[in-house]
């Protein structure tokens, strides 16, 4: 033993590392202290096993100077088991879906409580896109992870956009909270329950035919947690992207004809844009996926309203994604919109026709606003014998739609 706590004493002179104490607080005297490793590397130079201690410091007190029991101490240590060494192992996190029932696997027992927030009866505005008095929303917020000032955070902007803009102070309490969404740093951490919160909602009054404002409120939430400069939405977009390409391209959005989901279907379309603007460049994949989900929205025989968002959507990325899949079927669509307008009386299915056409137009403008006099000399030469046995396309209508 003498000779172990010598060459510990040397490797710790080599490693120049030593901690120091004083004996007693009368005596005023200074001695080294050895540390565990120290002991563990002169065992390890002898060939012999290490010890399991730790390098935890115990102050010297009166306790400290009672004899010990050899034997006892050796007999009550035996029967402790010491800790094991750090270490890798493989193990099955998921078989075909399913995460196995073992030890390495965390239980489901310790899930999330969930916080509920309850609207009173008083707020009739919820009535209107919710059926039943009182309204319960869940939202599983861990209690681990987020703060109460958090928690307090989330429970104010979502009841800010669920109180709707029926009042001038409803209205100015909704800015603000998106205001303060676009601007407030500090948010990471909530952002996957925001997330997940827009896109439930969106899910659910699109599925319900729900409310067609607080929609496009969501909308706007959805761009204010884009222009935060201090949130990171990439680890998000396959929740928010498939939420509001279906505000575009669904077939029907709202129970009421007369709710204007055309501008919810505007604002959509804004929306993509401006995500594949930001991550673009992170995804190169990203605008070509959501430039086939539009493409696929105006072909074989789709819904006028879904034919709508597509037409809107391409227009906004531009005159190339115009050319490419508006132009070939641009007087086959106008041709049978104006077949379908001399036969119908219905007003609902003109309104439908006729925006369509207004969709057309639009993407047609952005076509020709940007393209070049050859590439227009390309383009609409192919055009002209279909434009001269029609007459439904005016072109003062072309012109509003081109500008200057």
């Amino acid at each position: 033993l003498t000779s172990l706590v010598r060459e510990s004493i040397c490797i710790q002179k080599h490693a120049k590392r030593a901690r120091f104490h004083l004996t007693t607080e009368s005596d005023g005297i200074i001695r080294r202290r050895l540390h565990a490793e120290d002991i563990n590397l002169a065992l390890q130079w002898r060939g012999n096993e290490k010890l399991y201690a730790t390098n935890a410091v115990l102050p010297t007190t009166e306790d400290s100077k009672k004899k010990v029991d050899l034997n006892a101490y050796l007999k009550k240590e035996m029967q402790e088991r010491p800790p094991s060494e750090l270490g890798l192992t493989l193990h099955w996190l998921a078989v075909n879906g399913i995460q196995p029932n073992i030890v390495q696997n965390p239980h489901n027992q310790n899930q999330a409580e969930p916080i509920v927030h309850k609207i009173e009866d008083n707020r009739d505005h919820l009535d209107q896109y919710r059926e039943g008095g009182n309204v319960v929303r869940v939202g599983k917020l861990l209690n681990s992870l987020l703060s109460e000032e958090l928690k307090l955070y989330f429970e104010r902007i979502t009841l800010a956009i669920e109180k709707g803009g029926s009042s001038l102070t409803d209205r100015q309490q909704q800015d603000a909270a998106l205001t303060r969404l676009a601007r407030d740093a500090g948010l990471q951490e909530l952002v996957p329950f925001l997330v997940k919160y827009l896109a439930e909602q969106l899910r659910y009054h699109v599925e319900n035919g729900g409310h067609i404002e607080h929609c496009r409120t969501l909308i706007r939430m959805a761009r204010s947690l884009l222009i935060n400069p201090f949130i990171h939405l990439e680890l998000h977009l396959h929740q928010l992207l498939p939420a509001i390409l279906t505000t575009v391209v669904a077939k029907n959005l709202s129970s009421k004809a007369s709710d204007n989901h055309w501008a919810l279907r505007d604002d959509g379309s804004q929306t993509l844009r401006q995500i594949c603007d930001l991550f673009g460049e992170k995804y190169p994949t990203l605008r070509v996926k959501v430039l086939e989900q539009l493409h696929e929205a105006i072909v074989n025989n789709r819904p006028l309203t879904t034919v709508y968002g597509g037409l809107i959507g391409l227009s906004f990325f531009g005159a190339k994604a115009v050319d490419a899949f508006v132009l070939p079927l641009a007087i086959g669509y106008w041709n049978l919109w104006t077949k379908k307008l001399e036969k119908t009386s219905d007003m609902i299915d003109r309104c439908e026709i006729q925006n369509c056409q207004q969709a057309m137009l639009i993407a047609l403008g952005v076509y020709l606003r940007a393209a070049t006099l050859d590439e227009r000399a390309l383009k609409l030469p192919n055009l002209k014998g279909t434009y001269e046995d029609i007459d439904v396309m005016p072109q003062r209508a072309l012109e509003e739609s081109m500008g200057d």
